[in-house]
């Protein structure tokens, strides 16, 4: 069994060929989704990088591992440990769990412990590499001297799962700008349009179409404006965000080539995946991650799994994060821990229909702190503390089939649905409280803290 996890900070699936992109973004994640499965409804339960990835590991919600932001208490892992010998079975991560049941051995090689103070990252694998002391700074290429060089000096070797860990396309978008000339001919998006960016320039807080980057105000690359209040500086802000896509996936097909050069690439399992995505205009934000919404949580899942996953495949059912190592533990035959949120997929993988979400329930806590609730129509935003942003209300609706951007909020119009998803988000806050485990909500702890240090627009009086 060999199995490469390629997890690719701040990936929008909106923005991959596989998932109907017309620019041309990403040959090799296409040719690894032409052999596999793509998920069309997969969503990190929290966000953004710190509490997506703690998630996925620990196989628990934010709301039960204490990780809901990437600073302040926050960011503080709650696990039951042994006296000795790591935590107690109930609660493995799921690194640990691979290796004590499934007998696979697990290699990252990533930056991302270092880059967040997150030591808890490093638990549990066999080898963990971090490339350089740049914590996140660093370059798809850089990676790969160290991801590729791993695979040669291993040429043979079976039963591992090796982790990759690319961040170019979190902003800033540093790579040489020739990586954009690719799509010379191919329109950007059409949304957000010139009225919309106008109006998104009377928008305050960071990353809004006005601050792009606070402080000077001025540009540290090429392939970003100081600002978006034209629709072409956005043309070359999603332009930015793009070519950082080519660059990242030329990488990937790199470590695709060697594996074929090895003769093993057919019977390697392959998972891309991200930690979360970036808004590019919806709620007035743009290239970075915020809040709770939509383009923030949706998620890149494409799997191709040899002898399991039929070519060309799609599944659309509600998916979390979280749900990726139950799945891992279910294919490689390993019992699933008592206190993991996540439910396996693997059914799903092999093109089978599997018991099905009817919501999903999102937390955000390191800008603006909300919950959302998603169901396959509408998505419920509900935000407790809008920090700078003072554009958002309390409690906002979306239909999300017709209005995939969020420009018109049925909060008003819509009491009855708004009650409804309501009562959704409580029954889930009471059915989290109640399980084996469970930790008082640490939103709690970090709305406290971000009102003592005056971060909080509540503290201020300047918020309904």
């Amino acid at each position: 069994m060999r199995l490469v996890l390629i997890d690719i900070d701040s990936l929008r699936p909106d923005h991959l060929g596989c998932y109907g992109y017309p620019r041309p973004t990403s040959p090799n994640i296409d040719r690894v989704a032409t052999d596999g499965m793509c998920f069309d409804r997969f969503y990190c339960s929290d966000s953004p990088c710190l509490p997506s990835r703690m998630s996925w590991l620990s196989g628990r919600f934010g709301i039960h591992n204490g990780v809901v932001s990437n600073v302040g208490c926050g960011r503080d892992f709650h696990i039951v440990r042994k006296g000795y010998g790591g935590p107690i079975d109930a609660q493995e991560t799921v690194m640990r769990q691979l290796r004590r049941h499934a007998g696979l051995e697990a290699i990252s090689i990533s930056n991302f412990a270092d880059r967040h103070c997150a030591q808890w990252f490093t638990h549990g694998w066999t080898e963990f590499i971090s490339p350089n002391n740049k914590g996140g700074a660093e370059t798809a290429e850089e990676v790969n001297e160290v991801a590729l060089d791993w695979l040669r000096r291993n040429e043979g070797r079976d039963d591992f799962l090796l982790h990759i860990n690319y961040w170019d396309v979190h902003r800033v978008y540093k790579m040489d700008p020739s990586w954009a000339d690719r799509f010379e001919g191919t329109p950007a998006p059409g949304w957000p349009d010139a009225e919309t960016i106008a109006r998104h320039g009377t928008y305050d807080g960071l990353f809004t179409a006005a601050n792009l980057f606070h402080g000077t105000g001025k540009s540290t690359v090429p392939l970003m404006p100081d600002d978006v209040t034209t629709r072409a500086r956005y043309e070359r802000l999603i332009t930015g965000y793009d070519a950082a896509i080519a660059y990242t996936d030329h990488h990937l097909g790199q470590v695709l080539d060697l594996l074929e050069s090895q003769g093993v690439l057919d019977d390697t399992a392959i998972i891309i995946t991200a930690d979360h995505g970036d808004a590019f205009g919806e709620h007035g934000i743009y290239s970075d991650h915020v809040c709770a919404d939509e383009c923030i949580h949706h998620l890149p899942m494409i799997v191709r799994w040899p002898g399991v996953t039929p070519p060309s495949g799609r599944n659309d059912s509600l998916l979390y994060n979280t749900d990726m190592g139950p799945t891992l533990c279910d294919l490689l035959g390993s019992p699933v821990p008592q206190q993991w949120d996540g439910r396996s997929f693997a059914p799903a993988l092999r093109g089978e229909l599997i018991d099905e979400r009817d919501c999903l329930v999102w937390g955000h806590a390191l800008y603006a702190t909300q919950r959302a609730v998603r169901t396959r129509q509408h998505l419920m935003l509900r935000t407790y503390d809008p920090w700078e942003y003072k554009h958002f209300r309390p409690v906002e609706l979306y239909d999300m089939e017709a209005d995939p951007y969020q420009t018109t909020d049925l909060a008003d119009s819509r009491p009855d649905l708004v009650g409804d998803l309501d009562r959704r988000l409580n029954n889930w806050l009471h059915e989290q409280s109640s399980k084996p485990g469970a930790i008082a909500d640490p939103f709690g702890p970090l709305m406290e803290e971000q009102m003592r240090r005056g971060k909080s627009n509540r503290s201020r009086g300047d918020w309904p």
